[in-house]
């Protein structure tokens, strides 16, 4: 419990800036860029889904700043009430746990980190809070509590890996989906270095872990995930979105959000690699996949 909270204050405490400047030039910016090569050239007058907002739903908030009717959804609550208020109907939904954690990182580490976020954007992002529609998933509940054909965009990031029935979520996306709707979402890859969501991994080429040994949610699991992963492969996520939606782009991407470059090479060495030979090398160094979807007419 002590190692759980030191990591939790240290990850919030020394990377700040570094969040708030991702989820604006990596997550939404190059998100934008995504669908405009697809055809998509503008986000004016389109309803979005945020799917898997997070507690400080950054993306929505810049869809919002843009005069975008967004609706932001997680299995978490995650509006921004009154602290008290927010930290009771957190420990009523989600429990006591989170609400505590939740209660601290807002109270400590939200303040600054918006106006990382607001510098990196250049708008006041935080103004148009009132304009995003919050929507709370029930974590026991197959489906999203929203009507059918209700979005021309449907934006996930870093969220389906922690998804346990992948095809269930598809299959909501899709009747989520208008038609020619499109999907974007970033999967992290358990397989790779930073996939097993240790929190001294998240920044590994500046910070590498000093305790916790490379890959060890695939050797030994001395320091196990505290969240959920469903381990699932490259093949079987296109797999699961391919029975819903024509798939137009999986490939694999940085932590930048940009194709083509590999994360961890350096710690991957040779005694490391002959213990992991089931796996190929693209998929230990992969930190995650693009995927981009529409919904067919038919």
């Amino acid at each position: 419990m002590l190692r759980e909270i030191r990591e939790f204050v240290s990850y919030h405490k020394n990377y700040g800036r570094r969040f708030a400047e991702h989820d604006c030039k990596n997550v939404f910016e190059k998100f934008r860029k995504d669908i405009i090569s697809f055809g998509l050239k503008t986000l004016e007058g389109k309803k979005i889904l945020d799917l898997g907002c997070g507690q400080r739903f950054p993306f929505s908030l810049q869809c919002a700043a843009e005069g975008v009717a967004v609706t932001a959804l997680d299995l978490d609550y995650v509006s921004p009430d009154f602290l008290p208020v927010a930290f009771y109907r957190t420990a009523k939904h989600n429990g006591l746990k989170r609400a505590c954690k939740s209660f601290v990182r807002r109270l400590l580490f939200d303040q600054r980190y918006y106006k990382y976020l607001e510098k990196a954007a250049a708008k006041p992002l935080r103004d148009y809070e009132a304009n995003i529609n919050f929507v709370m998933s029930d974590p026991a509940s197959n489906n999203y509590p929203l009507p059918e054909a209700s979005f021309d965009l449907i934006v996930s990031n870093a969220v389906i890996e922690h998804v346990e029935d992948v095809s269930q979520v598809a299959s909501e996306i899709c009747r989520l989906l208008r038609k020619e709707g499109m999907f974007h979402g970033i999967i992290h890859n358990y397989y790779s270095l930073s996939g097993g969501h240790n929190l001294e991994w998240a920044f590994l080429d500046e910070n590498p872990a000093k305790n916790v040994p490379p890959w060890d949610h695939l050797r030994e699991n001395r320091f196990p995930s505290r969240v959920p992963l469903n381990r699932l492969r490259p093949e079987e996520y296109q797999k699961s979105f391919s029975d819903y939606l024509d798939i137009l782009l999986f490939e694999g991407r940085d932590i930048n959000h940009d194709p083509g470059n590999f994360e961890g090479e350096k710690f991957l060495t040779p005694d490391i690699e002959k213990e992991l030979h089931e796996y190929s090398i693209d998929l230990l160094l992969t930190r995650s996949f693009c995927i981009i979807c529409k919904k067919s007419n038919l």
